[in-house]
């Protein structure tokens, strides 16, 4: 396919110069457009699609600076590379078209070799700039859909029980994050969810925890415990994926009998919140694909109507404020304790709007917290 030629405004009041620079762009292949003074190079340069702007500095009304002042106030042509023409004795204009903007400048008398190759570089440059910019829309275009597919990682909505409600919050750092909350409902009506934090942020950490839910929505859970679960996955995940680790809890709710059964890899614990008291729940072991072998342990606990089972990740104590002073474990248990007596997604609300308060509404790590309200 044949290369467009660049189209190149030609601004200048002396008839002699403009048939020299005509003469010359058009012998290297280039369209031309000419004006002999600003008001006129004004239109064009908002009517044509240009790629460059060669403008004198002294023109009639308009002057040349006044002109690059206002291209670079209009949407359209701002981004137009202006090389400006000038007579040597005109370093003091020279340097405040450079600071409205302009790329360079050509003095006069012209050299061919000297224009061209000027002229060259810019539209080179241009170009690259173009093909920046590009780059970036396409990919904030291709984050914008994995922040969509994101919502896939984290389940806001569960299923619907007269025994108990189930809230989700999820705030990412990036635009997509690496933590997930998902959840299986298996055919012996137990509940099972699996919360997770993959380390690091962005698109890699978002993909590890959509191979996480993958493992954990096809494995078979009837007959493991939430241990083994675990075991499961990690043993799946680890071949592929040497550069992150994910710290999980993996949950199992009896809703006939309230019994819940757990297993933590790596993960700090949760809190149960039971007469308006906290009590943390939580079990040793490492993070999935942190060691070749994962040591984990499963436990039992007997729910009670009204019981509260809250999960959160460390993006939730781990922020910092603008003197990088962070929360800290201990203040989070008291912000949680601040809103006890608020209950469903609210809780969670109300203490995501004050651990906020901390960072200035500076998000350093991915915010994700889950609540179990027994009826």
């Amino acid at each position: 396919m044949q290369e467009i030629p660049s189209k190149i405004l030609v601004v200048d009041d002396n008839e002699t110069n403009v048939e020299i620079i005509t003469h010359i762009l058009l012998e290297a292949g280039y369209e031309i457009a000419v004006a002999y003074d600003g008001e006129y190079a004004l239109e064009l340069a908002s009517a044509l699609d240009l790629d460059l702007i060669l403008l004198d500095i002294l023109l009639p009304g308009i002057s040349g600076l006044e002109v690059a002042k206002k291209l670079s106030e209009i949407e359209k042509t701002k981004n137009i590379p202006i090389l400006f023409l000038s007579a040597l004795n005109e370093t003091g204009d020279i340097v405040r078209g450079l600071e409205m903007g302009a790329v360079d400048y050509i003095t006069k008398p012209f050299q061919e070799a000297e224009i061209l190759a000027r002229i060259r570089t810019h539209l080179k440059i241009k170009k690259l700039e173009k093909e920046r910019i590009d780059l970036l829309q396409a990919i904030q275009q291709d984050l914008e859909v994995a922040r969509s597919n994101q919502q896939n990682l984290v389940s806001f909505h569960f299923p619907p029980s007269k025994d108990f409600k189930i809230y989700s919050s999820y705030k990412p750092m990036d635009l997509v994050g690496g933590d997930l909350i998902t959840y299986d409902l298996l055919t012996s009506g137990d509940l099972d969810i699996l919360f997770g934090d993959v380390t690091g942020h962005g698109i890699a950490a978002a993909m590890v925890s959509l191979m996480a839910i993958i493992t954990f929505k096809t494995m078979n859970k009837s007959f493991l415990t939430p241990s083994e679960c675990l075991y499961w996955i990690h043993n799946t995940l680890t071949p592929m994926i040497s550069t992150h680790y994910i710290s999980a809890i993996y949950l199992r709710y009896n809703s006939t009998d309230k019994l819940l059964s757990y297993s933590m890899a790596g993960h700090h614990a949760m809190l149960l919140i039971r007469n308006g008291e906290l009590i943390k729940l939580g079990t040793k072991g490492f993070c999935l694909m942190m060691f070749p072998h994962l040591l984990t342990e499963n436990r039992e606990f007997n729910l009670e109507s009204g019981d509260r089972l809250f999960l959160f990740s460390d993006g939730m104590f781990e922020v910092p404020d603008e003197e990088e002073n962070y929360l800290g474990e201990k203040t989070f248990y008291d912000i949680v304790e601040s809103f006890i007596s608020i209950t469903g997604r609210a809780f969670l609300d109300a203490i995501q709007k004050k651990v906020l308060e901390h960072s200035k509404q500076k998000i350093a790590d991915d915010m994700t917290m889950l609540v179990l309200e027994l009826l």
